[in-house]
């Protein structure tokens, strides 16, 4: 007579779930951060009596800084809807 030991897996994988967790919280606070910078370069694109300089800097940044979130927004509904 042998006995066979069954090993039942857990309900939860702790590990898959704490790494959705830090993606997820990494993407908010990346895309909350990107954001904040935006806005700031943004409002001092907007004062008139700013070296011309930095206003083109200031413009630069608010560009790649829409393109970034704009691109956070499109991989994660091309993610959402291909899995």
């Amino acid at each position: 007579m042998t006995s066979t030991v069954t090993v039942s897996t857990p309900l939860i994988d702790w590990h898959s779930l704490l790494q959705v967790l830090y993606i997820s919280a990494a993407t908010s606070i990346g895309l909350v951060v990107l954001f904040t910078i935006g806005v700031y370069a943004l409002s001092s694109f907007q004062h008139k009596n700013t070296v011309v300089l930095y206003r083109g800097i200031n413009g630069l940044v608010v560009a790649l800084s829409s393109l970034g979130i704009l691109a956070t927004v499109v991989w994660g509904f091309y993610y959402i809807v291909h899995k």
